[in-house]
């Protein structure tokens, strides 16, 4: 599942991004904001995969924080408000285009996206944050506790959580208590 964050001064163009967005049953959720203080928030909190921005809403020195929090796994999108040649980059979205335009590009971005989680989902192991959260819901943690002793949102353990059991093929906690102590991750005395 894919994760957006839009951040666009214009209610009308979020708005409008957002709804099309939502139409691709890959993505997960879509976050908009409109300023650049909550922007560099909300990138730490949504673990997004795709950002699509309006440079416009950033002042210089939150520009360089947002380059700095961005990782190479993240897929960021330039708006732009006029229409695109057709040898532009990839990583430009125009709004002046036709729905279906806009759709299929969209569609384009998502499923590459899904595409490299995928195929990282088969190469990788847990991530030491997943190891960590793992290790939360084999001690009885629930997701508030988990997300307050990681500092990390209720719906981002959820996240986790859904990866951790995508990976693993392991669906209860038991389960998973089970595969954190195979693995060393807790020690059986650690349960209570």
């Amino acid at each position: 599942m894919v994760n957006v964050l839009i951040i666009d001064p214009s209610y009308i163009v979020a708005s409008g991004l957002a709804s099309l967005l939502n139409q691709l049953k890959e993505v997960h959720q879509v976050k908009i904001t409109d300023n650049g203080i909550d922007c560099l928030h909300i990138i730490q909190q949504l673990e997004a995969d795709i950002i699509f921005i309006n440079t416009a809403v950033l002042t210089s020195e939150q520009y360089n924080e947002f380059k700095q929090l961005i990782s190479k796994d993240i897929l960021v999108s330039y708006l732009l408000y006029s229409a695109l040649p057709d040898d532009v980059s990839g990583n430009q979205f125009s709004i002046v285009q036709s729905k279906a335009s806009m759709v299929d590009k969209l569609q384009e971005m998502v499923l590459e996206v899904t595409k490299n989680k995928s195929e990282e989902d088969q190469t990788e192991e847990l991530s030491p944050r997943e190891k960590s959260i793992l290790k939360c819901v084999a001690l009885g943690l629930t997701n508030k506790e988990i997300g307050e002793r990681e500092y990390i949102s209720t719906h981002t353990v959820i996240s986790h959580r859904k990866n951790i059991t995508r990976k693993l093929g392991i669906k209860t906690v038991s389960g998973l208590t089970v595969y954190a102590i195979i693995n060393n991750i807790i020690q059986m005395n650690d349960i209570k």
